[in-house]
């Protein structure tokens, strides 16, 4: 895949990629680079990438800091980039990244202002009540992410395979039963 740009299903999962990134609040262009990076497996220098992607050096170089500052790409020597080839271990990183920099500070926003609720009196009650639902909802959250973030990406990747393997066991049986 280093020689031409990419095309046909590398093509095309770049460019989902880059889509579905955008509507996740991710960068695009950072996703589309990372995506061109997972799926080529080798290090690739920047020129390579600028050309590949037919994106423009700027673009190129916030979409590399972006990724790099995240801990999905790393430096292999002067210009070359590379990610992870396994999505378990890339998504894992990702969710300690987006955990250390945006629940931490929701908890720390969500407390503060239950408590300026709960200040303001009766006439805020029912803000406070609703902040106290919203701040209980980021809390277990991150306590699920703490928790996975104590195990490999291997036995998550086994844990998340059993609940898909019986879940679609469960969906075959039911709908057996509605067919009948």
């Amino acid at each position: 895949m280093t020689d031409a740009k990419p095309s046909g299903a590398a093509a095309r999962v770049v460019d989902f990629l880059g889509d579905v990134g955008s509507r996740w609040g991710l960068p695009p262009e950072a996703c589309r680079v990372h995506g061109y990076l997972y799926l080529n497996v080798t290090p690739l220098t920047e020129a390579e990438l600028r050309a590949q992607l037919g994106t423009s050096e700027a673009a190129l170089e916030e979409a590399v800091a972006w990724l790099a500052d995240y801990r999905l790409i790393e430096r292999t020597h002067a210009n070359a980039w590379r990610s992870e080839s396994d999505p378990w271990e890339l998504m894992m990183r990702a969710l300690q990244e987006r955990q250390r920099r945006e629940i931490g500070p929701a908890l720390e926003l969500l407390r503060d202002c239950r408590r300026a609720a709960l200040a303001e009196g009766k006439r805020q009650s029912m803000v406070a009540v609703q902040i106290d639902k919203l701040l209980r909802l980021v809390e277990d959250l991150a306590a699920i992410s703490r928790q996975a973030q104590r195990l490999s990406p291997a036995m998550v990747r086994q844990m998340v395979g059993f609940g898909g393997l019986a879940v679609r066991l469960l969906d075959r049986t039911l709908s057996r039963r509605e067919r009948s």
